[in-house]
């Protein structure tokens, strides 16, 4: 039995939306903005003082590099060819910081970020 062919849809653009509480990566048809595939995974947050919320930065890297091989794999059961990603975006917290070694590229302590919590009253 012959091998299923891939569908020629391209060019496609991925989007990482890499926030506080989730990773998602998301491929569209560039030219009908139609979302092709997705995945999302859920991160872990500590909160040790008010308006602090930290993450550990090995799991954010590894949530990305989970949802692009996931989203990658869908598009493959779909036989839509991953060749044809020719770019891709990245959104990321913006208000969190994170210190690497440089001699080792380990992350000497959690990710830190503002946390603003908003009470209906």
């Amino acid at each position: 039995m012959a091998a299923a062919k891939k569908a020629v849809l391209g060019p496609l653009v991925g989007a990482v939306d890499q926030g506080t509480s989730s990773t998602r990566f998301l491929v569209f048809n560039s030219k009908t903005a139609e979302l092709l595939s997705h995945h999302q995974v859920e991160i872990k947050q500590e909160f040790p003082r008010e308006g602090w919320v930290e993450q550990d930065p090995k799991e954010i890297l590894h949530s990305v590099y989970e949802c692009v091989e996931k989203t990658c794999e869908k598009l493959g059961q779909l036989n839509i060819d991953i060749s044809n990603i020719k770019a891709i975006g990245v959104s990321n917290q913006r208000e969190t910081t994170v210190v690497w070694d440089k001699l080792t590229g380990e992350p000497l302590y959690n990710a830190v970020g503002k946390y603003i919590c908003i009470l209906n009253e």
